[in-house]
């Protein structure tokens, strides 16, 4: 219910607002302005109803001091028998809501109330769709930044950067939906574990932001990043089954505020930087910014990647012809499994197919099929592209599997093949054989089967 504070030396005055009003609203009295500056702070009314002279402190006064300490927010309605224009022109400059003259009529007061109030409600609304996440109902970006500054600049605590870890997976494996599900819990699991005075951001699709107020103990700091793992797994087993095997969790990153500055900007920078040797060292953790630690696991980190790239160099292809990958078979059993494994687990598609060219003219000696046999085999391998991979099953056959390849593509790349041949000598005294099946991330195979000659 909203509140309002009646000011008024006059106790009956004071009375008789709060049974006019005492209906829709909670109703505070106060008898002066002193007394209303106390009742204020301590209740913190969405309006203020007050006689416009009083002894001491009148309404004038009693406001500037209200906007002094608490800005726009102080809103004001005064009770006047005064019909001076210049008194409400003041007024209003001050910032006064509205004006009602003594004696008024219980209606008109209420009115003028419910008109204040609804534009409350109307202004609350636009702030909170200007500030708020609406998934996770926490702060959202564009507010963030203003917020955080503010709050680094005046208070102590630590500030964290918070990134849950293969949360890409839930939307890849459960769809969009269940990954809502999973950062709205998210979000309810950060507010439990931190206070009301505490600021919980949402800065990107599975990036946070928290500052804990008044809280740097390692030891509190490092519970709480436990406990934020053990109730997110939870949380996901509960939402997605209990088998459920992504590896999900939470990193942290965190630096302490004001022990390494009060600029914001560079704060987010060095927690980022913490954060980052989380995500290096096996994720799901805490990490404290420190400059000696962090400067010297970069150094390392640099050397371990110029290491990477060396490795990598050597293992590198040279010289790829622009073909598939054509693989002996037990080579190809290897690729082969962990391309089946990759297009159920992420939802992939493939063409499984088995090339096969027979002889058409019976009269072709058999040498000089197997000739032809060894041509075909490298008018596949040229046709098909580099992501995809062959190997001989037999003399006049071959395997090959075409991942992320569409039904309305495939018969495209047996025809790539079919023209190609047309250019061999042996083209007319042969033909070509596709036995094709479809591969689904469900492991089963389409019904539909395609054959062609």
């Amino acid at each position: 219910m909203r509140k309002i504070l009646v000011v008024d030396d006059e106790e009956m005055m004071r009375l008789i607002a709060r049974r006019i009003l005492s209906k829709d609203y909670e109703v505070i009295l106060a008898s002066s302005g002193p007394e209303a500056l106390e009742v204020y702070e301590k209740e913190q009314p969405d309006l203020i109803l007050s006689d416009l002279l009083m002894p001491d402190m009148n309404g004038f006064e009693m406001h500037k001091l209200l906007q002094e300490k608490y800005g726009e927010k102080v809103r004001i309605m005064y009770m006047t028998a005064d019909d001076a224009e210049d008194v409400e022109d003041k007024g209003f400059d001050l910032g006064a809501s509205d004006f009602i003259r003594k004696p008024f009529r219980p209606e008109v007061l209420l009115r003028r109330v419910e008109n204040i109030m609804g534009n409350l409600e109307q202004i609350n609304s636009l702030t909170e769709e200007a500030t708020i996440d609406q998934m996770t109902g926490l702060l959202n970006k564009a507010s963030s930044a203003q917020v955080l500054t503010d709050v680094c600049a005046k208070e102590s605590g630590t500030l964290f950067m918070v990134d849950l870890d293969s949360f890409k997976l839930v939307n890849d494996l459960y769809g969009h939906d269940m990954g809502d599900r999973v950062l709205k819990g998210f979000a309810g699991i950060l507010t439990s574990n931190s206070e009301a005075k505490d600021i919980r951001c949402r800065v990107g699709g599975d990036e946070f932001m928290l500052f804990m107020k008044n809280v740097q103990d390692e030891m509190i700091i490092r519970e709480m990043a436990e406990r934020v793992n053990r109730q997110i797994v939870e949380m996901a087993k509960e939402m997605m089954g209990a088998d459920m095997q992504i590896p999900l969790g939470v990193s942290f990153g965190a630096v302490f505020v004001p022990d390494q500055g009060r600029d914001f900007e560079k704060l987010v920078q060095k927690a980022d930087r913490a954060l980052y040797l989380v995500k290096k060292n096996g994720k799901h953790g805490i990490s404290f910014f420190r400059e000696e630690i962090t400067k010297k696991n970069e150094e390392a980190t640099v050397a371990s990647i110029d290491e990477l790239h060396r490795v990598c160099q050597v293992l590198d292809e040279r010289n790829v012809r622009n073909s598939a990958l054509w693989l002996e078979k037990d080579a190809f059993g290897v690729v082969y499994r962990f391309m089946l494994r990759y297009i159920r687990s992420y939802h992939g598609v493939a063409y499984r197919t088995l090339v096969t060219l027979d002889k058409k003219d019976p009269t072709l000696p058999d040498e000089d099929f197997r000739q032809a046999s060894d041509e075909f085999g490298q008018v596949i391998n040229a046709s098909l592209r580099k992501s995809d991979i062959m190997m001989q099953n037999r003399t006049n056959q071959f395997l090959v599997l075409l991942p992320e390849l569409e039904d309305e593509f495939a018969e495209t790349v047996f025809a790539r093949v079919r023209n190609a041949w047309k250019q061999s000598a042996y083209y007319d005294r042969t033909q070509i054989r596709f036995d094709a099946e479809k591969v689904s991330d469900s492991d089963s195979l389409s019904e539909e089967k395609r054959r062609g000659r």
